[in-house]
């Protein structure tokens, strides 16, 4: 790992500082849609979980509730994940305010836009980085989380270069205090077939010395003809037993992704809408095979002077080999120009992240505190060569006659991108109702690409300070207002005019808003108003050959998330998300300025529900939902596309037992006609998921 000799130096130094004077201190006095999961034991630790989260630990680094953070950020818990009847990451997070998900198609991997930027590679596993190069083309399994964590607005202060809309957090499954063994069969539309499973082993009935491993193999086909997803996950956890002072837990995973990508069809003036919608344009043979693996280490070390050390390790390793159909330049139906885009992306990621924190009772104050230093080291190569083929005539479909007009000149390059960040976080309580936090971070980043047949190579070395200030008010237990403001930036690996790497990126949010909560916690919620400006924009100059940085672009809006177990036997989300500005304010394109960003709705509402028939929620069981996504526009050089609003409803029932349970999901009840998006170049359309029925036998012992 090639960390900046410096700047590593720098962050163990202060590491070992800030240990040298926790040793020294005296004591002192310091907290697809699937059905419902069907619980069968009241004693396991997972059916203990919160339907509406009170902590987001992960990304917090702390057990600080949620309602004392300045800050937005939405839990999709184990339980919201069920009830949305949700089978990727990408359908997790449809519905969360500030959140657009899925708008690029069902094409194989997880793609989002928090707050009007694209963030679909601001995707973390239990609090680390795993992808940072463009084209990640990751779907991270959902069978194996047990919670989502959605940050809204620029994190850089906590988790180094990052974009400025907000990231998403995956934590995983581990093991728990009590021995169950669980299993599923699902069958459903499309062909679905799937099984899962969770085994849990905790031979002392504590979460230390116990074991668990959870999987899944699943197969379905798409709505779109030839179009398939065949996913293979496991992933073993296991808890060593150390001591009371000493916590360790490992965790690996492995998963195989097979499938046929879904491409669309080109719009063509609105000519799209006199075709099939189950119109597949490329060929079965050729699509994408993905393998990833991963290794995790979480240590946490409890000093008698009341000072934590912790520290959180990740290794990911990603093999992507594709040789997909692509649409080639505009199209005027029924004639579509192809291309086969041969891909070979291998990718080694390693994270480390380290931190000392405390807490300081003063009286009147009460004062956290936590340094840290993390690091991160990528390795990406990417060879490419894109092949024109036959054309595409979608009047008259035919497969298996591919024929290659013009085979592509080839790229390699190895990109080599690396970070060490030295941060400081305070949180200081005054009276336990005033809140203030201010936050610091210093990160030293190199990105270096070598161009493998150019035999060339480009390097640039930056460094950047990020910080973030809040106040908040508790007026009560239930209402917290708050003002905040933060800053962020993010390297990039696009090259200028003279051949140079760009400069990083830069943002920067206010956001004024009041945290909610009720009913002994069980209701949580907040309300936001934000103004958020990323710049730096890169984009690519007039003559094509070339990268600019004059863009900016700008969003202000509105959001409110309210999710609670108003019983034991009901439970409720509700969001809206109100965006009226999310424009460019500076371009090289002058004719873009002005303009709204792609795929951002000024409005989109959810409203969803459970309701058990029975307190101990045995037996049977109602759910329902609905999503609004107000109309969008997509759009890039004189191509424009509008794409119209949409309300879908969702409907489940099941019934629930001590040792199994059955139960079936309609997503799309009515089958409603809908587009999702369009591709990044707004050149094809992408119709929405149609009716899908699901149906779950599940067995616990």
């Amino acid at each position: 790992m090639r960390f900046h000799i410096s700047s590593l130096s720098l962050s163990i130094l202060a590491v070992m500082t800030t240990a040298a004077f926790a040793q020294g201190e005296t004591q002192e006095t310091a907290s697809s849609q699937v059905l419902p999961t069907l619980q069968f034991e009241a004693q396991d630790a997972d059916a203990k979980a919160a339907y509406a989260a009170k902590t987001a630990s992960a990304v917090l680094r702390s057990d600080a509730p949620l309602f004392e953070t300045a800050q937005s950020i939405s839990v999709i818990s184990n339980q919201q994940i069920e009830q949305k009847q949700a089978k990727t990451v990408a359908e997790a997070l449809e519905g969360v305010a500030g959140v657009t998900s899925g708008q690029y198609g069902r094409r194989g991997w997880d793609d989002f836009i928090i707050r009007g930027q694209i963030s679909s590679s601001q995707t973390y596993v239990d609090g680390l980085r795993i992808q940072t190069s463009d084209n990640a083309l990751r779907s991270e399994d959902i069978t194996g989380l047990q919670s989502i964590e959605v940050v809204k607005g620029p994190t850089s202060t906590g988790f180094g270069f990052a974009l400025p809309g907000g990231l998403v957090n995956l934590t995983t499954k581990r093991p728990q205090a009590g021995t169950a063994y669980k299993g599923a069969l699902s069958y459903g539309s499309y062909g679905l077939k799937e099984a899962t499973f969770d085994l849990n082993y905790a031979p002392n009935n504590t979460e230390k010395g116990a074991f668990r491993v959870v999987g899944r193999v699943s197969d379905q086909d798409d709505p779109t003809d030839h179009v398939y997803f065949k996913n293979y996950y496991i992933a073993p956890s296991y808890n060593f037993d150390l001591g009371e002072k000493d916590d360790l837990s490992v965790i690996a995973s492995y998963q195989r992704r097979e499938y046929v990508r879904q491409q669309g069809i080109p719009y063509s003036g609105g000519n799209y809408k006199n075709y099939s919608h189950s119109l597949f344009f490329g060929d079965p043979d050729y699509g994408y095979d993905v393998d990833v693996y991963r290794l995790g280490a979480n240590y946490a070390h409890y000093f008698d002077n009341d000072w934590t050390f912790k520290q959180n390790f990740a290794v990911t390793k990603t093999e992507t080999l594709g040789d997909s159909i692509l649409a080639s330049g505009r199209n005027t139906l029924p004639t579509i120009k192809r291309a086969i885009n041969n891909q070979d992306k291998q990718d080694v990621n390693y994270t480390l992240d380290n931190n000392l924190q405390r807490n300081f009772n003063l009286g009147r104050i009460n004062y956290d505190v936590m340094v840290g230093v993390d690091m991160m080291r990528e390795r990406s190569d990417y060879y490419r060569r894109t092949d024109t083929i036959n054309d595409f005539d979608a009047s008259n479909p035919s497969y298996g006659n591919i024929s290659i007009k013009k085979v592509g000149t080839p790229t390699e390059e190895i990109t080599y991108s690396q970070y060490t960040g030295l941060y400081l976080r305070n949180t200081i309580k005054i009276d336990d109702d005033w809140i203030i936090g201010l936050s610091g971070r210093h990160d030293w980043t190199q990105v270096e690409i070598d161009n493998i047949l150019a035999n060339t190579t480009t390097k640039n070395s930056d460094n950047a300070f990020t910080g973030s200030a809040s106040v908040m008010y508790r007026i009560n237990d239930m209402f917290a207002p708050y003002i905040s403001y933060s800053t962020s930036f993010m390297p990039v690996t696009d090259s200028g005019e003279n051949g140079s790497l760009l400069d990083p990126e830069e943002g920067k949010q206010a956001e004024v808003g009041v945290k909610l909560q009720a009913f002994d916690q069980r209701f949580q919620g907040y309300l936001a108003y934000y103004d958020l400006t990323r710049q730096n924009v890169t984009e690519a100059d007039a003559s094509g050959n070339f990268s600019i940085q004059t863009g900016e672009q700008v969003t202000k809006g509105f959001e409110t998330e309210l999710s609670a177990a108003l019983t034991d036997q009901w439970n409720l989300t509700a969001t809206y998300s109100y965006i009226p500005t999310a424009k460019i304010t500076e371009s090289e394109t002058s004719s873009d300025i002005g303009k709204r960003i792609n795929h951002v709705p000024k409005n989109t509402a959810t409203l969803s529900t459970q309701y058990y028939f029975a307190p101990d929620q045995l037996g049977w069981n109602i759910g329902a939902g609905i999503r609004y996504q107000g109309s969008r526009t997509a759009q890039r050089s004189t191509d424009y596309v509008y794409l119209p609003s949409y309300a879908l409803f969702d409907v489940n029932a099941g019934y629930e037992a001590k040792k199994w349970g059955a139960g079936l999901s309609i997503k799309n009840l009515f089958d409603r006609e809908y587009l999702a998006g369009t591709t990044p170049n707004a050149q094809l359309v992408n119709w929405g998921d149609p009716r899908m029925i699901r149906f779950n036998v599940k067995f616990k012992y």
